[in-house]
């Protein structure tokens, strides 16, 4: 899947191996008790945090003192925490105004003991470690350090269960107490954390700065950076008028343009939807000149950003910089209410954070910038990632937690993207404002507090209609995506549509297709020229309702908006119809729905693959971009697996005829006075055209300009400089290979060595590739870089076979310089290949090696799926796609 397969892409491009974990001055004695398993008993909890750091960015170690104010609820003769990768050198406990002695006994890789020498009674007691720690320099979880220029910095990302790696502390979400911070830095540095600085002096040749007391946080939403920062004030906003500010590397300020206008503008929307003033006392937003599995982190009061995605030169502030930017600003901002005022109880409610902050962060675009199109970005999300969900192996949007693996499995697009797809349904089946008063009051009645799903889903329920709950935990608590079968009968005065819903299993599942759903299906249909729209909760396997106009509906849109999460299957001449008027009677949103519902039936095996292809036709010459997109993805998606080798001049010309003209016309060098929808949809179609059309004439210009880019980086806009490299590089040979790979070792930029990087993989001669994947093996390379040329090799035909050999080849010295937090998506690599042998051949490489890797039992699973689809689709539907060609 894109998702987590752009996460591998991410990961093979990192260094350095995992720690030990040193467990402090005690050995494990044979009669210490074992550590838990998962999750910490519930024996004691923390009251409050005192923590006092000292980081030197310059230094890999440093240094900490944590004082814990705990409450112990049972008679316990062990207190047992969360600590991985300290060594632990003083410890003490203060407990009834006297000092009880205490050892430290081993807890594995996740947890540290501290055991009395008899049991201590339900109360109060204090908790007082001195220990050390490592700065990673690879990865980027708990405390890590990263150098940029000259200057060495030092950051934070606890998420998920990382906190404990800066100290020893109750790492789990629930846990929801104040926190008091001192960090001791070096002069000349300065630090921010998630409030305001409360004092700063000097001791011991060191800048020591106090920090004020956090309200309730858990430990994961605690955050802090270290380095010699520029601060850009971005004004004040919001009805407490919270100052906000950018943070970025030394001499960096003016690149932090875009988010400084943007900011407060967003802020304030969003406090006025949840009618709750922004609960910080601050607003930093933070770059990290690199980060490894996260974008952005919604810490409270400081969020942390990687560094690409929050500031921008003037000229590589892109329309798709400024948009994606604006995404996740609004994301981000809004976990300040959902995920840090409400926090969850425990991983199994991940959702409640991120589909709500991606729920929240679209419905917010859509109104600020109605000229964006959000609400078709928001289609085309739901529908991707339903790609992802009719996999047996999908999760559950609320998935149980029962190892460390399943956490990090939490963190993908069935808990971002179907989570806020399905919250968009239900919003828009009770009414927006009802919906927007049970958000209010769950939020009102849990703020500085932690909550669950079945808080939420009362307060809403309370706030509309009775069954709400029931029928949102069906989308919930089981994986998959209800397909609707639409019927219409006019036999009587008006007409009755027939519903019957089945969950969507592409050809060759194994899948369960028992699953029902309580389905919110709304319809929109016209008859005599008056349109009418109804909704129906289907919750039967079938069942029917009246159709919405008075007489028989001359067409029926099945789903009303696009906005429910479900595939309609028209059945009968319903789906002509319903094109025939799509230019005339359908929302933009609604037609993009549409072609991408035909689109993945065709996929699924539920109709001919043919009739996807019929709407390319029909619709590629749009004037719209967003339509012509959904028709270039189904135009691509046939192109790895579906045409058989004798048919490719057939493809070729096939994708010529409809994009070819276009595409020559456009080029690939935009012109003055162009709007925005014209630029991006260069960005999408030439590239396209020009490497599966064969159009020589594009690819000889991507050739002229990536020369003339190496010279001055100018010489193409920066919104396709990307694409450009990449379709010279397919098309490439050694002179231009040379030329790449030399200013890629040589280049300062760290977004122009990404381009590169790559386009290096693009090349399909083997010898080629080989040399290039080398980069990656480096040690004079930054391999969270390189790693993206073997990305960039494993999506190509050319490039996936020699790829997947040398990973084999190298898998260790691959693994040991990847950030630990992302090994587990290496199988990923594999995840192209259509065939039984590739397919056997990565099941056996994989064996005794998956384990060890972080998430990566569910990554392999879904990769073998992935592979076994795409055999059975290529069975049924190669035919189908044939008969299609034969006519190019």
């Amino acid at each position: 899947m894109r998702m987590r397969f752009h996460g591998f892409v991410r990961a093979m491009a990192s260094l350095a191996a995992v720690l030990a974990l040193s467990r402090g001055p005690a050995a494990a004695a044979a009669n210490d008790p074992a550590p838990p398993r998962l999750r910490l008993p519930r024996v004691a909890e923390p009251a409050g945090y005192v923590v006092d750091l000292t980081i030197d960015p310059g230094q890999v170690q440093f240094r900490g003192v944590v004082d814990i104010d705990v409450r112990v609820n049972e008679m316990t003769d062990v207190l047992w925490l969360n600590a991985k990768d300290l060594k632990v050198e003083k410890v003490s406990v203060s407990l009834a105004g006297r000092t009880a002695a205490v050892r430290t006994i081993p807890g594995g890789d996740e947890f540290i003991g501290f055991a009395f020498d008899r049991a201590i009674e339900p109360g109060a007691l204090k908790l007082h470690v001195a220990y050390t720690g490592t700065l990673d320099e690879t990865s980027t979880q708990g405390l890590f350090r990263q150098k940029d220029g000259e200057d060495w910095y030092a950051f934070s990302q606890f998420e998920s269960t990382d906190a404990r790696r800066a100290f020893p502390c109750f790492d789990e979400p629930g846990y929801k107490v104040a926190w008091q911070l001192t960090l001791r830095i070096p002069k000349g540095t300065s630090a921010v954390s998630n409030t305001p600085v409360a004092s700063e002096t000097e001791e011991g040749g060191l800048r020591v700065v106090r920090f004020g007391k956090t309200p309730p946080l858990p430990s994961y939403l605690i955050a802090l950076g270290v380095g010699p920062f520029d601060y850009v004030d971005a004004g004040r906003a919001g009805a407490r008028k919270t100052p906000i500010r950018i943070v970025a590397p030394r001499g960096e300020a003016a690149q932090a343009r875009y988010a400084a206008q943007t900011t407060g503008p967003l802020l304030e929307r969003l406090e006025a939807y949840f009618g709750i003033p922004y609960p910080y006392e601050k607003l930093d937003q933070l770059a990290i000149p690199q980060t490894v599995t996260f974008g952005a982190m919604e810490n409270a009061g400081l969020i942390t950003w990687s560094e690409r995605i929050l500031i921008a030169p003037p000229a590589e502030e892109t329309i798709n910089f400024q948009r994606v930017q604006a995404s996740i600003n609004a994301h981000e901002m809004a976990h300040q209410w959902f995920g840090d005022l409400v926090t969850l109880a425990w991983w199994d409610d991940v959702w409640l954070n991120e589909s709500f902050a991606t729920w929240m962060a679209d419905r917010t675009l859509i109104e600020w910038k109605p000229e964006w199109h959000e609400d078709v970005a928001r289609v085309q999300a739901s529908s991707n990632v339903m790609f992802e969900d009719v996999l047996v192996t999908a999760r559950k949007v609320r998935q149980e937690i029962e190892s460390n693996d399943d956490i990090v499995n939490a963190f993908d697009a069935i808990t971002y993207q179907k989570g806020a797809a399905v919250l968009t349904m239900f919003e828009s089946w009770v009414g927006v404002e009802k919906f927007r008063t049970g958000v209010h009051d769950y939020l009102e009645a849990h703020k500085f507090g932690s909550a669950t799903e079945r808080d939420f889903l009362q307060a809403i329920e309370s706030a509309s209609r009775p069954g709400v709950a029931a029928a949102f935990s069906t989308f919930l608590d089981q994986p998959g995506v209800p397909v609707i079968e639409v019927s219409l009968d006019c036999a009587g005065a008006a007409g009755r549509l027939g519903l019957a819903q089945k969950r969507l299993l592409p050809i060759g599942s194994r899948g369960s297709t028992g699953e029902t759903w309580r389905v919110p299906v709304c319809v929109r249909a016209e008859s005599d020229g008056a349109p009418a729209r109804a909704c129906a909760l289907l919750a039967d396997p079938k069942g029917s309702t009246p159709a919405p106009t008075a007489g028989c509906p001359s067409w029926v849109m099945a789903n009303d908006g696009e906005l429910g999460y479900y595939r309609a299957l028209y059945k009968g001449d319903l789906l002509n119809k319903l094109l025939s008027v799509a230019d005339s009677k359908l929302s933009l949103a609604e037609r993009v729905g549409l072609i991408r519902d035909v689109n993945a039936l065709g996929e699924a095996g539920a109709i001919p693959m043919s009739d996807a292809l019929a709407l390319v036709p029909r619709f590629a010459g749009d004037p719209v971009r967003h339509i012509v997109g959904a028709t270039l993805r189904i135009a691509d998606d046939i192109q790895e697996h579906l045409v058989a080798p004798d048919l490719r001049p057939n493809y070729a010309r096939f994708i010529s005829k409809m994009y070819g003209q276009r595409a020559r016309s456009l080029g690939f060098t935009p012109r003055p006075g162009e709007d925005d929808d014209t630029r991006l949809l260069r960005s999408s179609m030439v590239p396209f055209a020009a490497e599966e059309g064969e159009e020589r004439e594009l690819q000889a210009e991507a050739k002229r300009l990536s020369l003339a880019w190496l010279q001055d980086r100018k010489a193409i806009d920066a919104e396709l400089a990307g694409e450009v490299l990449q379709v010279a590089a397919r098309f490439g040979d050694r002179a231009l290979f040379e030329r790449f790979r030399e200013a890629a070792k040589t280049s300062q930029e760290r977004r122009d060595r990404s381009r590169l990087y790559r386009a290096l993989g693009r090349f399909t001669d083997p010898a080629l590739l080989k040399e290039a994947f080398q980069l990656a093996l480096s040690p004079d390379l930054d391999s969270r870089e390189t790693g993206a040329i073997l990305f960039s090799a494993a999506r190509s035909q050319a490039g996936r076979e020699p790829v997947w050999e040398f990973v084999k080849a190298n898998f260790d010295p691959i693994i040991a310089r990847m950030p630990r937090e992302s090994t587990g998506e290496a199988p990923f690599v594999a995840a192209g290949f259509c065939d039984a042998a590739h397919r056997k051949d990565t099941e056996a490489f994989f064996q005794g090696r998956i384990d060890k890797l972080p998430g990566g039992p569910r990554a392999l699973a879904q990769v073998l799926e992935g592979v076994d689809l795409c055999i059975a689709s290529r069975a049924a539907q190669e035919g189908s796609v044939r008969e299609f060609l034969k006519k190019y």
